[in-house]
């Protein structure tokens, strides 16, 4: 009696893996599993949360994800911790996110940072929504024509940090995340921390740059979907009532590495000060993470009197996923630009981003940030 009911009830959790691969983004969508023998392994669709491998923010999105040496402010929180040391005054920074083209799924951050204790500290916001999705059964088959229900899928990360500058070269940073994803009726929920670092070389304006992020819990679905009663006595028509089993899934622990470069615009750079007017800056990163490839990053920022930005990038993501016929180097290509505004002694920044994903169409960035620079 108990395996007829997991299996009359088994669509459900196909739709939630569903909904899983998708929120997975970057990670699930086009890397497809083995078919065959002479297919190599793969890590894909191992682990939870995938959606913090999802970047945050136009610059970073524009620059291919390689931003960890460069990034300063509220944005830091994801990125980096480290690069939050350099906030003297309130911070904030938010953004939305439009992922794969039509298929209407969003992602929204949102990060304020304010100095204390001689470093900085903040609280971010992360969350992804699938928006709506029709129910799918025995019943059901093909949604809402019979059922006429939805659902949304949604995930969320939410962090508390600490960034310090520990000397002129070093800084320092960590943070700790909640982070939970699924249904109102069944989800998961973790705890993790993560630390980070950015040391300025003195040589020709090269910082390097270093995290690791998500090493936290284990964690299995739960909540009432997973509920589920039989009948014990025809007579008295007596339920009992039991919950399905579900297994532990671990988080996706990745590590970042960067080396970024002022090429051009400072008295470090590579090419030299130059007219003071523009400005270069670029950036190798590679990201290894325990569900996925090791991915490269190349991204590089062109700025004229630290007002007007125009970026480039690509991310190398070592794998199948673009299909057959897609042109290899644009998938994972990446641009964007900003504006910065000077406003009573602080800094007010507009940035967009456009990446290009093959058959995942494409994830177009509009994010704000609010500084004291």
């Amino acid at each position: 009696m108990k395996r007829m009911i997991r299996m009359g009830r088994i669509s459900r959790v196909v739709a939630l893996m569903a909904v899983a691969t998708a929120s997975a983004g970057a990670q699930g969508l086009g890397g497809l599993l083995p078919t065959a023998d002479s297919d190599p392994p793969t890590r894909q669709g191992t682990r939870g949360a995938n959606f913090l491998h999802l970047g945050i923010g136009a610059r970073g999105n524009a620059m291919g994800g390689a931003i960890g040496s460069a990034v300063t402010g509220s944005t830091a929180w994801f990125w980096n911790p480290a690069g939050a040391a350099t906030i003297e005054s309130f911070s904030m920074a938010a953004g939305r996110q439009n992922l794969y083209g039509d298929l209407g799924i969003t992602q929204n951050y949102a990060a304020v940072s304010f100095p204390l204790f001689g470093g900085a500290l903040g609280l971010a916001l992360n969350s992804l929504s699938s928006g709506e999705i029709p129910w799918r059964d025995e019943g059901a088959p093909f949604g809402t024509v019979l059922r006429g229900e939805s659902f949304v899928w949604s995930s969320t990360a939410v962090s508390l940090g600490f960034a310090r500058r520990l000397t002129d070269r070093l800084d320092v940073g960590g943070a700790l995340k909640y982070i939970s994803e699924g249904l109102p009726q069944a989800k998961s929920t973790w705890m993790s921390a993560d630390v980070g670092t950015q040391f300025r070389t003195g040589l020709f304006g090269i910082v390097l740059g270093g995290s690791l992020q998500q090493v936290g819990t284990g964690a299995a679905m739960d909540g009432t979907m997973l509920e589920r009663g039989v009948n014990t006595n025809d007579v008295s028509r007596g339920q009992t009532r039991f919950k399905l089993f579900t297994r532990p899934v671990e988080l996706p622990t990745a590590f970042r590495f960067s080396i970024g470069d002022d090429l051009l615009g400072t008295a470090e750079s590579l090419f030299g000060r130059g007219s003071g007017q523009h400005a270069v800056f670029g950036e190798v990163s590679l990201d290894d993470a325990v569900d996925m490839s090791v991915q490269a990053g190349l991204g590089v920022e062109y700025s004229w009197r630290n007002t007007v930005f125009a970026r480039g990038g690509k991310r190398f993501y070592n794998d199948d996923r673009a299909a057959p016929g897609d042109d290899g180097f644009g998938y994972g290509l990446s641009g964007g630009f900003g504006l910065r505004l000077p406003v009573a002694g602080r800094a007010i920044r507009f940035d967009y981003s456009y990446t290009s994903l093959g058959d995942l169409k494409d994830i177009q960035v509009f994010s704000f940030d609010f500084s004291g620079r």
